[in-house]
């Protein structure tokens, strides 16, 4: 049955031993997946945000990572699906969210102006299902000391389309401050119509469309267009994937600001992510 859902609903699968081992093996990572957050397996990388003209960092997304014992490093294509189906991803999504905030707050006591503008955080469609996610969030901001106004968090459109009160609870996010981040938009159900009926302030363009596949075709139309959209409703567009100097090239005369990928950087520890942002910032003052 779930072999059948994957490969999208509404068919049939024969079964075979394979599908069983498949699924016992799922049934191990999940129970692993369980352990990971108190045996202190999971931790966060930082991706840099970058000004497209000046290279300047302005800002990060933070990663989650799985260090299994056993297996080594596990993709995030792997775990996070996992976590999402067993309902522990609220519990990473909290882990994550706090240890952000917690390291967002001491670089700003420590530079000031020079700490990242905004920090970038995934949040799952379960968790804003949930109905105490914006007062827990508000309980990790005052505990942490995170200046709200630093904070980004990044939805799916998947994510708000799979709940009728995940719209509503991103506005309850923008009443407190946080300002609301679409991520992959173009992979799903996307309409130009949800950026007007969501609250969102920054539009992440798929890597699909800016260095896949599509990237050179279809793609280079929709990476085209979108700018003009998102300059005229004042959001924010930042370009993800990028990974070679033409293609940011070529972002910067449609007029995007900001992007995200390889040719900047890989995701990296918080200590290097530190040693980046303040270089950048040394660099920027004696330009």
């Amino acid at each position: 049955m779930y072999a059948a859902k994957t490969a999208g609903g509404h068919r049939w699968h024969w079964f075979d031993a394979a599908l069983d081992e498949a699924a016992n093996e799922t049934a191990r990572l999940s129970a692993d997946l369980r352990q990971a957050l108190p045996d202190e397996q999971i931790f966060a990388l930082y991706q840099p945000i970058v000004e497209l003209t000046t290279g300047a960092i302005v800002g990060g997304e933070v990663l989650m990572r799985w260090q299994h014992p056993q297996r080594g490093l596990i993709s995030p294509d792997v775990f996070i699906p996992l976590a999402e189906r067993s309902g522990c991803i609220v519990e990473l999504g909290y882990w994550v969210l706090e240890h952000t905030c917690r390291q967002a707050a001491a670089w700003r006591d420590r530079y000031g102006d020079n700490a990242p503008a905004k920090i970038s955080v995934n949040v799952s469609a379960r968790q804003l299902a949930k109905s105490d996610f914006v007062d827990q969030m508000e309980v990790i901001l005052r505990r942490t000391g995170m200046d709200v106004s630093r904070l980004v968090l990044e939805v799916t459109e998947t994510a708000v389309f799979s709940s009728t009160v995940a719209a509503r609870r991103l506005e309850q996010l923008k009443t407190v401050g946080v300002r609301i981040a679409l991520d992959d938009f173009g992979t799903g159900q996307s309409t130009l119509s949800l950026l007007l009926d969501c609250p969102v302030d920054i539009l992440k363009v798929d890597k699909s469309f800016v260095s896949g596949t599509a990237a050179d075709q279809a793609g280079a139309i929709i990476v085209k267009n979108l700018i003009g959209f998102t300059t005229d409703f004042a959001i924010d567009a930042v370009a993800e994937g990028v990974e070679t100097i033409a293609q940011a090239d070529r972002l910067r005369r449609l007029g995007y600001q900001y992007a995200q990928g390889y040719l900047y950087a890989r995701p990296m520890p918080a200590a290097d992510f530190e040693h980046q942002f303040t270089s950048s910032a040394v660099a920027a003052l004696t330009r």
